[in-house]
């Protein structure tokens, strides 16, 4: 299931708030495994980071909304196109009491969600990696990405009072079932910038990488009978 916005604010869904019941009833709470908003001295990319105040994009006006910083891409190669990875060790997936047999059964989500923005339209972007691996660490089937390329240049673009081409912040994310087999989560950040410039302004902000248990069918059907004993009480008085 992927959900995107690339609107200046952020807008309500039925279907996220449907998904957040869903979450909140099941057996289990969300286990993070990346809760990242680069507001420290340092964070988990160990990437640079400019300020909101310097203006290079409009308000991050999201929710969890833009604080005081987010992460910038670091130096490229001037006249060329260049890329720098900012990688994590693989995280386990058992963790927070999900198990194997839970995962291998079909039990376990995942959630993926980050912001993304970009300098102007100079054409750099940011791009979330998440390849799922075995107890061997070999990929199963291919990895989920966030942001990206096309992502980035649907953002809007006006007159923030410094640029009058100023990029807008959008979110991005994603979710379904942990596949069979998973043991590993191998995160990855790729900052990309085009031929202009020297910098490598993608930008990206609230990393959030969660898995949780799915609720079982008897705890769904229990509810959905629970709604309409209520519903059936409420008709007879």
């Amino acid at each position: 299931m992927r959900k995107r916005s690339i609107k200046k604010a952020p807008v309500s869904s039925g279907l996220a708030i449907l998904a957040g019941s869903l979450t909140f009833m099941g057996p289990a709470q969300a286990v993070s495994l990346v809760s990242e908003d680069f507001e420290g001295a340092v964070n988990v990319f160990g990437a640079g980071t400019y300020n909101y105040s310097q203006n290079y994009t409009f308000p991050n006006e999201f929710s969890p909304a833009g604080g005081v910083k987010y992460m910038k891409g670091g130096a490229g190669v001037t006249g060329q196109v260049s890329t720098n990875t900012f990688s994590l060790a693989p995280l386990s997936l058992l963790t927070g009491g999900i198990t194997a047999g839970q995962i291998d059964g079909g039990q376990v989500s995942y959630s993926l969600y980050s912001q993304f923005s970009s300098y102007r339209t100079q054409g750099d972007y940011a791009m979330l990696s998440v390849q799922f691996l075995d107890g061997s660490s070999s990929p199963i089937g291919s990895a989920l990405t966030l942001g990206g390329d096309a992502f980035t240049s649907a953002l809007g673009s006006g007159n923030n009072g410094s640029y009058a081409d100023a990029r807008y912040w959008g979110e991005d994310s994603l979710a379904g079932l942990v596949p069979n087999g998973a043991r590993f989560a191998d995160v990855k950040i790729f900052e990309v910038k085009t031929a202009g410039g020297t910098a490598i302004d993608g930008y990206l902000d609230n990393v959030n990488i969660a898995v949780s248990m799915v609720p079982e069918p008897a705890s769904i059907g229990m509810i959905a009978f629970g709604s309409g004993l209520l519903a059936l009480a409420r008709r007879r008085r």
